[in-house]
Protein backbone atom coordinates (compact mmCIF):
# COMPACT_ATOMS: atom_id res chain seq x y z
CA UNK A 1 0.00 0.00 0.00
CA UNK A 2 1.97 3.40 -1.42
CA UNK A 3 1.70 6.24 0.99
CA UNK A 4 3.19 9.76 0.32
CA UNK A 5 5.84 9.03 3.65
CA UNK A 6 6.65 5.33 1.62
CA UNK A 7 6.99 7.02 -2.11
CA UNK A 8 8.70 10.02 -0.29
CA UNK A 9 11.18 7.21 1.46
CA UNK A 10 11.84 5.38 -2.31
CA UNK A 11 12.66 8.20 -3.84
CA UNK A 12 15.84 9.44 -2.38
CA UNK A 13 17.47 6.09 -2.66
CA UNK A 14 16.03 5.77 -6.47
CA UNK A 15 16.83 9.29 -7.76
CA UNK A 16 18.95 11.04 -4.24
CA UNK A 17 16.28 13.84 -4.46
CA UNK A 18 14.34 14.55 -1.29
CA UNK A 19 11.18 15.69 -1.29
CA UNK A 20 8.31 17.31 1.41
CA UNK A 21 5.53 14.80 1.85
CA UNK A 22 3.37 17.56 0.43
CA UNK A 23 5.44 17.79 -2.48
CA UNK A 24 5.90 13.99 -2.92
CA UNK A 25 1.39 14.13 -2.99
CA UNK A 26 1.58 16.53 -6.03
CA UNK A 27 3.50 14.00 -7.91
CA UNK A 28 0.63 11.27 -7.62
CA UNK A 29 -2.34 13.87 -8.67
CA UNK A 30 0.10 15.19 -12.05
CA UNK A 31 -0.29 11.52 -13.44
CA UNK A 32 -3.71 10.67 -12.72
CA UNK A 33 -3.69 9.39 -9.49
CA UNK A 34 -5.96 9.06 -6.15
CA UNK A 35 -5.26 8.24 -2.91
CA UNK A 36 -8.25 5.76 -2.44
CA UNK A 37 -9.31 2.61 -0.15
CA UNK A 38 -8.58 -0.06 -2.01
CA UNK A 39 -10.87 -2.82 -2.64
CA UNK A 40 -10.64 -6.46 -1.16
CA UNK A 41 -10.26 -9.66 -3.28
CA UNK A 42 -10.12 -13.39 -1.92
CA UNK A 43 -6.59 -14.78 -2.72
CA UNK A 44 -8.17 -17.67 -3.69
CA UNK A 45 -10.11 -16.22 -6.05
CA UNK A 46 -10.13 -17.68 -9.66
CA UNK A 47 -9.91 -15.12 -12.25
CA UNK A 48 -10.81 -17.81 -14.82
CA UNK A 49 -13.67 -19.14 -13.17
CA UNK A 50 -14.57 -15.46 -12.50
CA UNK A 51 -14.89 -15.61 -16.25
CA UNK A 52 -16.29 -18.06 -17.04
CA UNK A 53 -19.35 -16.79 -15.59
CA UNK A 54 -19.50 -13.61 -16.16
CA UNK A 55 -19.50 -14.55 -19.87
CA UNK A 56 -21.15 -18.15 -20.08
CA UNK A 57 -22.75 -19.17 -16.94
CA UNK A 58 -24.39 -15.55 -16.01
CA UNK A 59 -25.82 -14.85 -19.81
CA UNK A 60 -27.12 -19.00 -20.23
CA UNK A 61 -28.80 -18.48 -16.80
CA UNK A 62 -30.23 -15.34 -17.56
CA UNK A 63 -31.49 -16.37 -21.14
CA UNK A 64 -33.04 -19.44 -19.83
CA UNK A 65 -34.83 -17.48 -16.46
CA UNK A 66 -36.46 -15.21 -19.36
CA UNK A 67 -37.27 -18.15 -21.78
CA UNK A 68 -38.82 -20.00 -19.40
CA UNK A 69 -40.75 -16.74 -17.34
CA UNK A 70 -38.45 -17.15 -14.05
CA UNK A 71 -36.98 -14.99 -12.03
CA UNK A 72 -33.74 -15.07 -10.43
CA UNK A 73 -33.04 -13.52 -6.92
CA UNK A 74 -30.02 -13.02 -5.71
CA UNK A 75 -29.70 -13.14 -1.84
CA UNK A 76 -27.13 -11.68 0.75
CA UNK A 77 -26.81 -12.52 4.36
CA UNK A 78 -25.69 -9.80 7.10
CA UNK A 79 -25.64 -9.74 10.57
CA UNK A 80 -25.52 -6.66 13.09
CA UNK A 81 -24.43 -6.38 16.77
CA UNK A 82 -25.72 -3.60 19.14
CA UNK A 83 -21.85 -2.73 19.90
CA UNK A 84 -20.87 -2.46 16.44
CA UNK A 85 -18.67 0.76 16.07
CA UNK A 86 -18.95 2.04 12.37
CA UNK A 87 -17.03 5.17 11.10
CA UNK A 88 -13.70 6.92 11.86
CA UNK A 89 -12.86 9.49 14.04
CA UNK A 90 -9.92 11.64 14.91
CA UNK A 91 -7.98 10.80 18.10
CA UNK A 92 -4.62 11.82 19.04
CA UNK A 93 -1.68 9.73 17.75
CA UNK A 94 -1.13 6.36 19.87
CA UNK A 95 -4.20 7.24 22.00
CA UNK A 96 -7.50 5.39 20.47
CA UNK A 97 -10.93 7.15 20.96
CA UNK A 98 -13.07 5.31 22.99
CA UNK A 99 -17.36 5.27 22.72
CA UNK A 100 -18.61 4.50 26.21
CA UNK A 101 -21.61 2.05 26.24
CA UNK A 102 -23.92 -0.35 27.99
CA UNK A 103 -21.85 -4.39 28.20
CA UNK A 104 -25.78 -5.25 27.59
CA UNK A 105 -25.45 -6.43 23.69
CA UNK A 106 -27.63 -8.07 21.22
CA UNK A 107 -27.33 -8.95 17.84
CA UNK A 108 -29.03 -9.81 15.07
CA UNK A 109 -29.21 -11.25 11.58
CA UNK A 110 -30.95 -10.75 8.23
CA UNK A 111 -31.09 -12.75 5.17
CA UNK A 112 -32.38 -10.92 1.74
CA UNK A 113 -33.30 -11.56 -1.70
CA UNK A 114 -33.58 -9.31 -4.52
CA UNK A 115 -34.71 -10.52 -8.13
CA UNK A 116 -32.14 -9.65 -10.97
CA UNK A 117 -34.50 -10.27 -13.58
CA UNK A 118 -37.85 -8.70 -12.71
CA UNK A 119 -39.37 -5.14 -13.15
CA UNK A 120 -41.37 -6.00 -10.32
CA UNK A 121 -37.73 -5.40 -7.91
CA UNK A 122 -39.20 -7.74 -5.01
CA UNK A 123 -37.24 -8.16 -2.09
CA UNK A 124 -37.82 -10.75 -0.04
CA UNK A 125 -36.44 -10.82 3.30
CA UNK A 126 -35.94 -13.28 6.79
CA UNK A 127 -34.54 -11.94 10.14
CA UNK A 128 -33.27 -14.20 12.95
CA UNK A 129 -31.18 -14.71 15.99
CA UNK A 130 -29.62 -18.13 15.61
CA UNK A 131 -25.77 -18.37 13.89
CA UNK A 132 -25.94 -18.61 10.64
CA UNK A 133 -25.74 -21.84 8.87
CA UNK A 134 -26.49 -24.26 6.40
CA UNK A 135 -30.29 -24.70 8.09
CA UNK A 136 -30.77 -21.00 8.21
CA UNK A 137 -29.84 -21.04 4.65
CA UNK A 138 -32.28 -23.92 3.73
CA UNK A 139 -35.31 -22.33 5.72
CA UNK A 140 -34.77 -19.23 3.97
CA UNK A 141 -34.89 -20.77 0.86
CA UNK A 142 -38.21 -22.67 1.02
CA UNK A 143 -39.51 -19.37 2.39
CA UNK A 144 -38.11 -17.34 -0.97
CA UNK A 145 -39.42 -20.21 -3.37
CA UNK A 146 -43.22 -20.24 -1.27
CA UNK A 147 -43.30 -16.20 -2.58
CA UNK A 148 -43.28 -17.11 -6.13
CA UNK A 149 -45.71 -18.58 -9.08
CA UNK A 150 -43.01 -19.37 -11.06
CA UNK A 151 -39.67 -20.80 -11.59
CA UNK A 152 -36.74 -19.45 -9.11
CA UNK A 153 -33.12 -20.00 -9.50
CA UNK A 154 -31.53 -19.59 -6.48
Amino acid sequence: MWTRRLIGELIPKLYRVRLTEPGVGKYPKRWGLSFQRPDKRAVEQDPEAVRRWHEETWPATRARAKAEGGEIPFANQVGVRSDQVTGRTWGEKGRTPIVRRTGNRFSLNAMSAMSAISTKGRMHFMVFTETFDVTVMCRFLERLVGHFDHKVAA
